[in-house]
């Protein structure tokens, strides 16, 4: 879309979104931090679609485009003028439909400074939710420091209704730093420190492995939780909040733990998938950060193997002056929980670095200059009883070696993230 068309459809958007908001006033249930929105957005929506009308983001459409196009029920234009012609005189007809959604939950992420800022201006949640930073947040080279990228999630905080929650993650000490940015009730989850909603023993299930599964304590009852088809500590932290809206909400939690069991599971994030002649993908790649990759290399390294751990990992992208240290740091932790490494980008030639530096041989590192060139290793020489795991920030495109890899009784359309022609074309 050219730039003198953008913030006209902006702003008619916007418009168009307000009025929705003031017509038919939805409960909103507000979603942001640096990691894990989208599946922690996915999973509340698990719990909620039973007993409410309710209305989700779609994907990760937390922007300024993608924030009015949830709350309008409209999908993107993409580039197409004419397309958002269409979706803008359809929004208008919102405005007076009868039946909308009584609540809405929704994804808000800032890419640069005054996003969120802009948008809690007239979103006004019932309950935020704010996930976890990590010390090197993504798209932090869009901003002074990560002071500043904690400062502009606050916003939506701030932006709470008088008698709204605000729900954070205690293991993450840079949610805490929020406090005092609302004096609404407040509500936390985690699973290291002390929490309203706690988890222990989060844990591996199945032979080979089938999904992670943990006991959550609320209010002084237990309750085990089984997440089918993911691993690792990252989808129990998506979970965890989804249980404290659902409390809120007055759900029964048995039915909401057996609803996050049943759920969809999200694409590209921590997904257990079939690879081909018998090895295991964690399929990771929807985008990466410093903190998420560690998560998984940590998940990588607990897992019992028959065969070989094998790290697949692209470049982390916008994380600025940290770019060096943290591929470097990411290649030692590498070295540590994999067998096997395989690079892709330049960024990620400096993670090869920090493998060898961490103690892994140079015949166990491969440096490949796209996705795609990793495919094709990968193919020549994965074994039954291997795991891969793949990661790298969206625009390394990733999931195409995924796609590569895939065992045949995948439908890769299905179960990859960026299958949409649009992304193809890319």
């Amino acid at each position: 879309m050219k730039d003198l068309i953008k913030p006209i459809v902006i702003k008619l958007l916007t418009w168009e979104a307000k009025l929705v908001l003031a017509r038919h006033k939805p409960f909103i249930i507000g979603v942001t931090g640096n990691l894990g929105k989208t599946s922690t957005k996915d999973a509340i929506y698990s719990v909620m679609k039973e007993h409410f009308h309710v209305r989700r983001s779609e994907k990760s459409m937390n922007s300024e485009f993608g924030v009015p196009l949830t709350i309008l029920g409209q999908k993107s234009a993409w580039a197409n003028p004419y397309k958002w012609l269409i979706v803008l005189v359809r929004g208008i007809f919102v405005i007076w439909q009868k039946k909308y959604p009584t609540h809405l939950v929704l994804e808000i992420g800032a890419d640069r400074p005054g996003d969120i800022k802009s948008i809690s201006e007239w979103i006004k949640p019932d309950i935020c939710v704010v996930t976890q930073f990590g010390q090197v947040p993504v798209h932090v080279e869009f901003f002074e420091d990560r002071e500043a990228v904690i400062s502009e999630k606050g916003y939506l905080v701030e932006a709470l209704k008088n008698e709204g929650v605000f729900i954070f993650n205690a293991d993450d000490h840079d949610a805490k730093k929020l406090f005092d940015k609302t004096a609404c009730r407040k509500v936390s989850f985690g699973i290291h420190e002390s929490a309203d909603i706690k988890a222990d023993n989060v844990r591996f299930y199945g032979d080979p492995i089938q999904g992670t599964e943990v006991e959550v304590t609320m209010d002084g009852a237990s309750h085990h939780v089984v997440l089918p088809e993911v691993v690792g500590k990252s989808p129990v932290y998506c979970a965890l909040p989804a249980l404290a809206v659902a409390r809120e909400l007055a759900i029964p939690l048995e039915i909401a733990c057996a609803s996050l069991r049943d759920a969809d599971k999200p694409k590209g994030r921590m997904r257990l998938l079939s690879g081909m002649n018998g090895s295991i993908i964690i399929d990771d790649t929807y985008n990466a950060s410093p903190k998420a990759v560690e998560h998984g290399l940590e998940t990588l390294s607990k897992m019992e193997s028959k065969g070989r751990k094998i790290a697949v990992l692209g470049d982390m992208l916008e994380i600025g002056d940290h770019t060096h240290d943290e591929h470097h740091k990411i290649g030692q932790i590498a070295a540590k929980s994999a067998h096997k490494l395989y690079t892709v980008g330049i960024r990620s030639r400096v993670t090869a670095d920090g493998a060898l530096d961490g103690g892994m041989l140079d015949e166990n590192i491969m440096e490949c200059d796209t996705s795609i060139d990793a495919g094709k290793e990968l193919v020549q020489v994965l074994q039954e009883g291997d795991i891969v795991y793949v990661k790298g920030s969206q625009s390394m495109r990733m999931e195409r070696a995924v796609k590569m890899i895939l065992a045949e009784t995948h439908d890769s359309r299905k179960v990859l993230v960026r299958q949409e022609k649009e992304w193809k074309k890319r």
